[in-house]
This record gives structure tokens, sequence and C-alpha cells, in this order.
């Protein structure tokens, strides 16, 4: 199935690492997706799963073995009249109950159309695959266990990249100097905000003097008492806690992506452009992008931004 669905694996080490990652989830795909044939062209038909439960060799390994055409395609050994098989030798007596057999299972399968072969996707009712069928089905199943805090990261109604971002936090993979030293990158890791301590995810998210001053401007307006986790799993599980319903739920619910957005902003910019906003400077820069995102997919009209904060 590899030669015609799917590209040929990496090897080099100068190859894409991000497609090698991609590349390596084809064996756990392959199990989950099943063949249908349209014009035969793409489909194996010895090698690929495409009539019945298993591949015509393993079903019928006596014609396959006297086949002159083992690597031809459903199209190839399609006449129009019926199938041929291309066989080096006429058949023996004791052969003809295979060849019986092979037709009768051929006659279950479907007639070739003008339309494209194509996959469909077995993790959902429907045959569309969909990302969120793909992460049910291939999430590790600790993960499941551990009561991951997905619909926080993903529900979250806030920008895709910044679902995205936040899985990545959750994760503990957003390139910070840790990580970038992990993968052999030597540098001298300290925090770009503090400038204190070593630039980690749960430091330069959570523990930063920068960013628990964010935290503590959200944690006053709600008046509540709220002991910070060590780690941003922690953090997304106990969040909503004690959100109430509705729109409510929802506002406070986008405040650790936004948080956190802002933070990554404002490290990258003095990474990158070297220009430090203070800390009233990158307060206000959290609260216009909290209002913006309330405004595009909570609120729905345009409101004061002292009322949107007032409604945390």
């Amino acid at each position: 199935m590899e030669d015609k669905w799917m590209t040929e694996g990496v090897t080099s080490p100068y190859d894409c690492s991000v497609w090698r990652s991609i590349r390596n989830l084809w064996l756990l795909v392959k199990d989950r997706i099943k063949i249908k044939v349209g014009n035969g062209e793409k489909v194996a038909f010895w090698n690929d799963i495409w009539c019945g439960q298993e591949t015509l060799k393993q079903a019928f390994p006596e014609l396959h073995s006297l086949s002159q055409a083992q690597e031809a395609s459903v199209a190839d050994l399609w006449t129009g009249q019926g199938w041929n098989l291309h066989l080096r030798r006429n058949l023996n007596d004791w052969e003809i109950t295979s060849i019986a057999r092979f037709h009768d299972t051929m006659a279950r399968a479907t007639n070739l159309t003008e339309e494209q072969d194509r996959l469909i996707w077995k993790g959902e009712r429907k045959v569309e695959f969909t990302v969120r069928s793909a992460y049910r089905e291939l999430r590790p199943i600790e993960e499941q266990q551990a009561g991951w805090p997905w619909r926080m990261i993903w529900r979250t109604k806030i920008p895709y990249k910044v679902n995205f971002f936040t899985w990545l936090l959750a994760k503990e993979e957003v390139l910070t100097h840790e990580n970038l030293n992990k993968r052999k990158h030597n540098l001298c890791s300290r925090c770009y905000l503090c400038e204190e301590q070593v630039e980690t995810v749960n430091h330069l998210f959570l523990h930063c003097k920068w960013t628990d001053q964010l935290w503590q401007m959200f944690i006053h307006k709600r008046k509540i008492k709220w002991t910070k986790p060590g780690r941003i799993t922690e953090v997304l599980k106990c969040w909503n806690s004690d959100g109430n319903a509705g729109k409510k739920e929802e506002r406070w619910r986008i405040v650790p992506a936004c948080i956190w957005w802002t933070i990554w902003n404002e490290r990258n910019q003095r990474c990158f452009e070297g220009k430090n906003n203070n800390i009233q400077k990158i307060k206000i820069n959290c609260l216009g992008l909290y209002y913006f995102w309330c405004k595009q997919v909570v609120i729905g009209n345009s409101e004061d931004v002292s009322n949107v904060i007032d409604w945390l």
C-alpha cells in the first residue's frame, strides 16, 4: 500500500524532522483505514486489502505463486470481461478448487468505475477523516486514563494556532532554552523576562515574577483564592473548576491561553528583536488580547473593554 498511498520513509539525517514524525505514524494510521476501489489504478491487486478481510495473496497463495503479474494493480488485471491473472501455466485438477473459490470471492467485489481510488477512515461512522477521530484513536491510553485536559486545550474558543500552542505547552515541548538544549543546541539558558532563572516551560509560563503579575491580575479581578500548580497540565485541569456556566465560563477559560500567548510574544520580541516592554505595557497587551478574543468568539457584539473585564 505504501508505494501508491504514502511517500517513502525518511532515512536521511538531513530530512525534515517534522515530516519524519508524521511519516512514522503511518503504521498506526494504516490499521485504521480501508480501501474503496474506484478505477483500480492505485490498488495493488495481490498486496492490498480491498476484497475481504485479507490480501488476495494471503487468501490464495497458490494462485499468487502462479501469477506473472504479482505487482499488478486491480485495473491491470481487469479486462472488462473478467479477471486475467496472467498464470504462467494451466491449472492442475487439484487447483480447480482454488480458482473456484477465487471467482466466488471476486463476485462480491465492486465493479470498477471512473472515480479515483481512495482511502476510507474507519475511526468514525462517517468515512471522512477528521483530526478529532484520529486524536481519539491514536492518543496514548495513559493520557486518556490520566485525565488529559483535552477540553481546555481544544475546546477553548481561541485561534487554532493558540490551541496548538497550548497543546505544545501541556506536553512541555515549546522551544524554550531548556528544550533547545535537549536538542543539542548549546545555549546559556536564561529567562528573557526575569533574567534570573533557567528558561523552562513551567518557569516562563507559570512561575516567572513577570508572568506571575499577569496571573495575579486576573485572579484579583475574579476575587478568588488560588494556589498556582507546578505544571501547565495541572493548571489546565483545575482552571475551570470554579467557573460559572455560559458565556462567563467561556471568558474564564480563555485566560490561561491569553497569558501564555502574551508571554510568548514578549519573550520572542526580546529574543529576536531586542525590544523590551515594561510590565504595564505587557499587562495592557494581555488585556487587549483578552478583549479581542472575547469580542471575536464569546461576546458576539461590540462591548467596552471595561465591561469585559468586569465580567470576569
